[in-house]
């Protein structure tokens, strides 16, 4: 019988802040998730600008214990529409 896995309450502590950075932040950050490893956590997603990847730096330092090891997150500008 298989039984359902629950994420631990740091994953989901990391869940809820990725998701918040992003909504408060819709216009700088495309994506953002925050990856445990040993000695704090690393940041991956894309940004429009590097201010939306230096926003979502400063968003986790300020709401997390853990230190921000690595800003792993993409800077990749919007395409000018083409007519």
């Amino acid at each position: 019988m298989a039984t359902a896995t629950c994420p631990s309450p740091s994953e989901v502590v990391l869940r809820r802040i990725d998701c918040e950075v992003v909504i408060r932040h819709r216009g700088h950050l495309r994506e953002l998730t925050i990856h445990p490893v040993a000695g704090g956590v690393v940041l991956h997603g894309r940004a429009v600008c590097f201010y939306g990847k230096q926003i979502a730096f400063h968003e986790v330092t300020k709401l997390l214990d853990e230190p921000v090891l690595a800003n792993r997150i993409a800077v990749e500008p919007p395409s000018p529409c083409r007519s």
